[in-house]
């Protein structure tokens, strides 16, 4: 028992040392911002790709899409009255791992840090109207003794991912709510 303890305590304080701090390149959006009212929604229909082409990209902007209320996703181009082709551009550091296992190995004597950077672009076809789009924001997480004493003033580590991702795609969905895609 007494061994389970000291585990619980050394995780915490190892990983204590990690505060996060958001750009801020994107303003963060309530939904509000977002939110559509329509009489008749929208049909939209998207396809996303990326490096590692995994489904998330697809999921977080039909989330996004259908959080706002404007629009129903539909299963094929052919049904929808806005299909929009994106691509999730992965700008993260693979190798970001081994510096952090040695701040770990140093109990935070020696920093490191890790960059997520989320960038969006995306072509919506109205029709015959055709817009692109082009969002990115990013985070720093920073591992290192002294955070310390910034990781209560700063974001959550935990947290910063998702309200990342999140927000990015939430502003790609406002932008094009501003440009009358997903408006009747």
């Amino acid at each position: 028992m007494k061994m389970l303890g000291m585990l619980v305590i050394t995780s915490i304080l190892m990983t204590s040392g990690c505060a996060a701090f958001k750009a801020n390149d994107l303003p963060t959006l309530d939904s509000a911002s977002y939110s559509v009212e329509n009489q008749e929604r929208i049909k939209v229909f998207s396809t996303w790709r990326g490096v590692e082409r995994n489904p998330l990209h697809k999921g977080q902007f039909d989330t996004a899409i259908r959080s706002s209320g404007c629009c129903d996703i539909v299963d094929t181009a052919e049904q929808a009255d806005v299909v929009i082709e994106g691509v999730a551009v992965n700008h993260s550091t693979p190798g970001a791992g081994i510096p952090a296992m040695i701040t770990g190995f140093t109990f935070g004597v020696i920093p490191s840090w890790a960059t997520l950077r989320v960038h969006l672009k995306a072509t919506a076809k109205d029709g015959e109207q055709e817009y692109t789009y082009d969002v990115s924001d990013s985070a720093t997480m920073v591992m290192w003794l002294p955070m310390l004493l910034a990781m209560p003033f700063s974001d959550n580590p935990m947290k910063v991912e998702r309200d990342i991702y999140q927000n990015t795609y939430r502003t790609l969905v406002a932008r094009m709510k501003n440009d009358g895609l997903l408006t009747n």
